[in-house]
């Protein structure tokens, strides 16, 4: 089976943040099952270019290649995709279109309905209520109404949750929709040498502290990840006696020196700190390193660092805009409303839970327990089965 993945930008073009992981994780994983995987994309990479050979095919494994087309305008338009996907796409069984936004999106469909090939569309949480409500919001109706509707009945939908599911079939109710998760490559987040908490304290806040606690989040630093909220329950906490640091990682977004006059006003400068953007090992340390990690999102389709986080023995405090619920059930964190009051308390519960170190030790075990279920080589074998499962029903 060959597989033509339709993508705005593509790995190593990692300013785009989670998305580009996960489909690049399930890419890999899925050329390992018989399976060849031929990516269409563009150079763009944030303001800049990627570094890469144009318009033809780059071996990045054993049955996995990749094409870069030049963007015209970074992130917005590009010529020679639009000529050259045609017979990306006629070389393939079956067509993945990534994204829905972008100007790749349209001629993609197009192509593929002309060519007769199956189509799977995986909107990545763009059509959440909290996105398409935020920027361009006109522009986004007549984009979903006159270029992507015309597609609905010849394509499948792939959601990463029940919620992303919902928000197409309210778009579209006769989207037929198959939910497969997002996974983590679990062996990265299991380690054995952990940093002191001197050492670690060092390293991602540059000073010196005895601090009892560690809270951590990270995700791009933007209004829609609710790190406001989370500034303001870590202040509650501190208010009433929590001795602990808050450490925020993430590239900023535009968002960070309105929460820098947040933590300025709450007189918070030696207990909260903007650590960066942070990748591979730094990031496993960062995260494995922390007693809890809380991130109030206004919405996620997946998110993976939670459960990068879990994956680490790390509980989790999610908001109820994600797709977590199941992890009160399994023990290991709370799923509430992303507002300062529900998150303040989720934090004081799980802190108070890990007071008792049995407790805590159990917190631990289904934290990895719960993560595990989620590995990419499991993921990527239910995706090979819907290929197969569409190509037969076509």
């Amino acid at each position: 089976m060959k597989i033509s993945t339709v993508v705005p930008s593509y790995f190593p073009a990692i300013v785009y943040g989670g998305p580009i992981f996960s489909i690049h994780s399930l890419n890999t994983e899925l050329s390992k099952l018989d399976t060849e995987v031929y990516v269409s994309t563009s150079n763009a990479n944030g303001d800049e270019r990627l570094n890469v050979a144009t318009n033809k095919f780059i071996h990045f494994g054993e049955n996995y290649f990749v094409k870069y087309y030049n963007d015209n305008i970074i992130g917005r338009f590009s010529l020679s995709f639009i000529f050259g996907v045609w017979k990306d796409i006629q070389l393939c069984d079956v067509v993945r279109i990534e994204d829905i936004f972008s100007s790749n999106i349209p001629p993609a469909l197009l192509y593929a309905k002309i060519l007769n090939k199956p189509i799977v569309i995986s909107p990545r949480g763009v059509l959440s209520k909290w996105s398409l409500e935020h920027k361009n919001k006109i522009l986004k109706k007549i984009w979903l109404t006159f270029l992507i509707k015309p597609f609905i009945r010849f394509s499948w939908w792939h959601a990463t949750c029940e919620a992303e599911a919902k928000d197409i079939i309210e778009l579209y109710p006769e989207a037929k929709i198959k939910i497969i998760p997002n996974g983590i490559n679990i062996h990265e987040f299991l380690i054995s040498n952990k940093l002191s908490r001197l050492e670690y304290l060092k390293k991602f806040t540059k000073k010196s502290h005895s601090h009892k606690h560690v809270i951590t989040s990270m995700g791009r630093i933007h209004e829609k990840k609710g790190f406001d909220i989370l500034i303001t329950s870590f202040n509650n906490l501190v208010l009433d006696g929590f001795i602990g640091v808050l450490l925020i990682a993430g590239k900023d977004d535009g968002h960070q020196a309105l929460l820098e006059k947040k933590v300025t006003e709450y007189k918070l400068e030696d207990k909260v700190f903007f650590v960066g953007e942070l990748f591979g090992n730094d990031k496993v340390e960062f995260l494995s390193g922390s007693d809890l990690f809380a991130l109030p999102s206004h919405n996620e389709n997946f998110g993976n660092v939670y459960l990068e986080s879990l994956a680490c023995g790390v509980p989790i405090v999610a908001s109820t805009e994600t797709p977590w619920s199941k992890i009160e059930k399994a023990g290991c964190g709370r799923w509430v409303e992303n507002s300062v009051s529900s998150t303040t308390k989720a934090i004081k519960e799980i802190f108070k839970e890990c007071n008792d170190e049995s407790k805590k030790l159990k917190i631990t075990e289904a934290s990895k327990k719960f993560a595990t279920s989620y590995s990419w080589q499991t993921i990527a074998t239910k995706f090979r089965d819907l290929c197969s499962e569409i190509i037969k029903s076509h």
